[in-house]
């Protein structure tokens, strides 16, 4: 009986070496995992989201990162870790674009102040899930010690079991719970993996070969061996009809970890068990390798959108535009390409760092130049509120003037002066413009309300002028000269006395006028001298009508200044020439000609000196 005890264990010993050895084998065709095997998972995780979050907006990058926070372990975020480049470059997105809008009406720059608390809300979740990573990959890396620990007391457990003398049945059982133990203990540091398992298996090995294991018992454990990878094929199987192929491959590779600590199976079933979970883990890494082959198209397909629109921005940029609505413009461009950026979708992991410094330069420079302009634009609008500013003071400081003819030639003056001004900020344009325009209609309601009184009154004189002509037209004579003369000065007193006219009456009333009592005063019975000086206080008497008085008797009295020199100067000439005839014998006709002059411009300079008179007496 001892005897065949020993054969079986023998035989058994064999078994064990070459299902060792098939085990090698078949690990050595089953798909790699990068890393260590994950730990079994019980049931499927759920799958972690594949978002775009370059596509999102500060607020919902916050909170579609809190969401992964806290709805998946962080070993399974890792996509969270590059999240700070993106969030920044958004944030820096939407200011630019707050700023533009603010500076769009001409608003500076430097005024702006951004209200947005993101960055300081981001960052809080962001050192939450940082200080999550940090516990979590600390507690890992000591239950990776523990877990090394604890394997390595189960191997000095294995090597002791050769060294009981205890029933075969109790041994066995006592090498169950040890494999039991070591499936159930995880990870272990990666660098004392692949020896530490080496070590078991040997012991293993020495285990078989000491205690010489009955077949039965060997049988039934190759049994429960090959019913627990039969099990794992029908999960793998299971996952050919899950449609996240991303999950799918993520739980073959639990699978693979999990077949490897199963022990070996009978002989006769290792080729078949092998081959048929092959068969499902081939057919899960085409559809995983295929969809990254799809998934690799569309970057590249994405990749060739975002150069273009690089492309295009960079044009935007290299433009020299010199007016506001061009610029408006041309920002509403520039803001549709970055929204289409946005929803281009993913690009190569390689690419992205590159193209997005492209693009980022891009749009920099362009809002740059913008801002620049609009800075400029800034500066030269300060300036013309500066003048039309002075312009408005000038306008209100004359407002009130009743110098009707100057002032408004002054106001006219100002107003071709405002229109040939720039533009002024638009926020106070239409501010500036009513003060200056209010100031201007002031005066000019003010003289229209003048006007129109005056032109009733205007209407009413004109019609006494004209009954004035009409009696000085059927005025006859009387023959007494004293008399005569006090009634044609009482018509031009009467006259000076009836006051303004419309104005485009005023000339042929006044022509009218003075041309009758001219020609009465031409039929007096007086002094030729006596009628120039009576004629010449008739002409300046109508000045008092005039509402350019004074501007009238003063050039009138230049007039005379002017002549009355000229004169002086030829009676010089003359007096002079007529010493130099006396000494010629043949020179009397000159001296008579001369001699005539001479009386003829004294008895003018007489009549000249006597209206000089006239005129500084009225001054």
């Amino acid at each position: 009986m001892e005897q065949e005890n020993l054969q079986q264990a023998e035989e058994l010993q064999n078994n064990e070496q070459l299902s060792s050895d098939t085990l090698n084998d078949e690990t050595q065709n089953e798909v790699s995992v990068q890393g260590q095997p994950t730990p079994i998972e019980k049931t499927p995780e759920k799958e972690v989201p594949v978002w775009d979050f370059s596509s999102f907006n500060t607020d919902e990058i916050i909170s579609h990162m809190k969401a992964l926070i806290d709805d998946f372990p962080v070993q399974r975020l890792k996509v969270l870790d590059s999240l700070p480049q993106v969030f920044e470059a958004q944030y820096q997105k939407e200011y630019d674009k707050a700023l533009a809008e603010y500076t769009k009406d001409g608003s500076p720059a430097e005024t702006f102040d951004y209200q947005d608390n993101s960055k300081e809300r981001f960052y809080s979740v962001y050192r939450t899930y940082r200080e999550k990573k940090t516990e979590f990959y600390k507690k890992l890396e000591e239950e990776k010690e523990q877990n090394l620990k604890d394997k390595l007391q189960i191997i000095e457990e294995l090597k002791d079991l050769i060294q009981h003398e205890e029933s075969l049945n109790k041994t066995y059982q006592d090498f169950k719970n040890l494999q039991d133990r070591w499936r159930n203990t995880g990870m272990v540091p990666q660098a004392q993996a692949n020896n530490l398992l080496e070590t078991y298996h040997h012991h293993v090995e020495n285990f078989f070969n000491y205690v010489k294991i009955n077949k039965e018992l060997r049988d039934l454990d190759l049994k429960k061996n090959l019913d627990a990878k039969n099990t794992l094929i029908e999960q793998a199987t299971a996952l050919l009809e899950d449609n996240n192929v991303g999950n799918a491959f993520r739980q073959l590779q639990s699978l693979h970890a999990q077949w490897k600590e199963i022990g070996p199976v009978a002989k006769e079933h290792q080729e078949e068990a092998w081959n048929r979970f092959k068969e499902v883990t081939d057919k899960i890494n085409d559809a995983y390798h295929k969809f990254f082959d799809t998934l690799r198209e569309e970057q590249e397909n994405n990749l060739k959108l975002k150069e273009e629109i690089c492309r295009k921005l960079e044009e935007y940029a290299a433009l020299n535009i010199e007016k506001i609505s061009d610029w408006n413009t041309a920002a509403d461009g520039v803001l549709a390409l970055q929204e289409e950026w946005k929803h281009a979708g993913t690009i190569p992991i390689k690419e992205r760092n590159r193209l997005y410094k492209r693009y980022r330069a891009a749009c920099d420079a362009f809002f740059n130049k913008k801002r620049q302009y609009f800075q400029e634009i800034q500066n030269m609008q300060s300036q013309n509120l500066t003048k039309k500013i002075a312009l408005c003071e000038k306008v209100e400081a004359i407002k009130e003037s009743t110098d009707w003819r100057a002032t408004t030639s002054k106001i006219i003056e100002y107003q071709r002066e405002w229109k040939t001004i720039g533009p002024v900020p638009k926020k106070v344009s239409n501010k500036i413009w009513n003060r200056f325009r209010s100031a201007c209609d002031y005066f000019f309601d003010r003289k229209s309300e003048l006007a129109k009184n005056l032109n009733a009154d205007q209407v009413k004189n004109l019609e006494l002028k004209k009954a004035l002509i009409e009696e000085v037209r059927n005025f006859q004579l009387t023959g007494n000269t004293d008399e005569d003369i006090e009634t044609l000065k009482a018509f031009q007193t009467r006259w000076a006395e009836i006051g303004f006219v419309p104005i485009k009456e005023k000339d042929a009333v006044q022509t009218e006028f003075r041309k009758l009592i001219n020609a009465h005063f031409d039929l007096l019975d007086i002094d030729e001298f006596d009628k120039n000086i009576e004629r010449f206080k008739s002409k300046i008497n109508t000045f008092d009508n005039s509402d350019d008085k004074v501007s009238k008797i003063i050039q009138e009295r230049e007039k005379l200044v002017n002549k009355i020199k000229q004169l002086e100067t030829d009676l010089h000439a003359w007096e002079n020439n007529i010493g130099f005839f006396s000494k010629s014998n043949k020179s009397e006709d000159l001296i008579r000609e001369f001699t005539a002059k001479i009386e003829n411009a004294r008895h003018k300079l007489s009549l000249m000196q006597e209206k000089l008179k006239l005129i500084d007496g009225m001054i």
